[in-house]
């Protein structure tokens, strides 16, 4: 595993996509690596639907289901597309408006594949023994310019917010 830890503040995002529930890598039973390549795969799909706009990164959002009785470990996760500008006709896509804040960032380093791994050291080893305070608001992962699943030395940024 290769990562870099530092904290991050982010703005206010508008982002435009999909959400979908599954079950976290950090859950038993995970099903994140079905649901999650797959709800990409649906997003940009729509996208041929669609007439053209720009965006800039990919940033899925993670929080907790909105239902009720969630299984252990399941989150919604909304696979979005930071705009500048709505687009007038979205199609089957929602827009979602996420707040600005500090976030303990992680950037997974590598094959798309091992950010589970990543993300479970992050979460469990590092920010569990960090002097981070944990805050209430949606976690990221964050699809920037530096992101090519085609090279190995491609980033990912996980992100928690903290106080």
């Amino acid at each position: 595993m290769n990562a870099i830890v530092k904290t991050q503040q982010y703005p206010a995002m508008t982002l435009i996509g999909i959400s979908r529930d599954f079950i976290s890598v950090l859950g038993e039973n995970s099903d994140a690596h079905a649901i999650l390549p797959a709800l990409w795969g649906e997003l940009f799909d729509h996208l041929d639907e669609l007439d053209e706009f720009e965006f800039t990164w990919s940033v899925g959002v993670l929080e907790p289901p909105k239902g009720k009785n969630p299984k252990p470990g399941q989150l919604s996760y909304f696979a979005g597309l930071l705009v500048e500008d709505v687009p007038e006709d979205l199609g089957p896509l929602r827009v979602l408006d996420v707040p600005a804040g500090n976030f303990a960032v992680c950037e997974h380093i590598g094959d798309v594949e091992t950010i589970g791994e990543t993300t479970a050291w992050f979460y469990n080893e590092y920010l569990d023994s960090s002097d981070f305070e944990e805050r209430e608001a949606p976690h990221y992962e964050i699809y920037d310019e530096r992101f090519d699943p085609e090279s190995p030395d491609s980033v990912i940024v996980i992100a928690a917010p903290i106080e």
